[in-house]
């Protein structure tokens, strides 16, 4: 009896140890699942460049004078437009979903444009012609944006805005005519929009929407053109479409979730 009872109790171990390993060759295994990918960081220094199109406005009044009295006078407005390009750095700070930065650039510009004004109609009649240019601008502005998603970023933009504009010029009547040339850096504001996306490795890319007013310039000119004075005035507003390439101090910049 006691044989059979030690007989059975071995069977049953030996099932159950059996049971038992059969279930640990059954279960299947997993992998670890692959950490999160990770978060591009906004916060920092960036320095770039950028290119791109600029078409302008010049509005201009012109008198003529003779012995303090008004002789004659005319107005026109014109295009400016041509290429642009240069430099740009600033800082970011990333909140959240929101990134505050402030920004500066200075940027060479190929912007002109020409214009004829009839100041005194006659016999012969008194013409000015003018080329207006911009040589160079630059901008300094608070930016702020919201995360569209962690890599890309749309912002609204506003500061100040400054720039030389130049004025080439010749008052003609009949064979007699006179040149002259005006030189001026103004101080204005400027506000737009973008969009900038990250590309990888530090780098982020732009495009950019600006809006830039420099106000208004006057000046006269003494001409020995019948012993006349010039009084002019010139207002000059432009719009900037440009595209930019960014890189941060430190590279990638990634850093923990928003």
């Amino acid at each position: 009896m006691k044989k059979l009872l030690l007989a059975t109790s071995a069977f049953v171990v030996l099932g159950i140890g059996a049971a038992s390993a059969a279930d640990l060759r059954a279960r299947p295994s997993y992998a670890p699942a692959p950490p999160p990918p990770p978060v591009y960081s906004w916060t920092g220094l960036y320095w770039g460049v950028n290119v791109g199109y600029s078409w302008g406005e010049s509005k201009n009044d012109a008198t003529l004078q003779i012995d303090r009295g008004v002789f004659g006078n005319a107005s026109a407005s014109r295009k400016v437009d041509g290429v642009i390009g240069g430099f740009q750095s600033g800082y970011n700070y990333q909140f959240g979903q929101w990134v505050w930065g402030f920004e500066t650039d200075i940027q060479a510009s190929g912007q002109k444009g020409s214009d004829v004004l009839q100041i005194v109609a006659g016999n012969p009649s008194t013409f000015l012609s003018t080329e207006h240019k911009l040589t160079w601008f630059g901008t300094s502005r608070s930016r702020l944006g919201v995360l569209w998603s962690p890599n890309v970023l749309l912002y609204g933009t506003f500061g100040v805005a400054y720039g030389q504009v130049k004025e080439d010029a010749v008052i003609s009547r009949g064979a007699q005519s006179a040149s002259f040339n005006f030189k001026d850096t103004k101080a204005g504001w400027t506000a737009g929009a973008g969009v900038e996306g990250v590309i990888g490795g530090g780098w982020t890319a732009k495009l950019e929407y600006l809006y830039m007013d420099l106000g208004k310039t006057e000046s006269t000119i003494a001409t020995p053109v019948l012993g006349t004075l010039v009084n002019t005035s010139r207002q000059f507003t432009d719009n900037i479409v440009r595209v930019g390439f960014n890189y941060k101090w430190g590279g990638g910049g990634y850093g923990g979730g928003y």
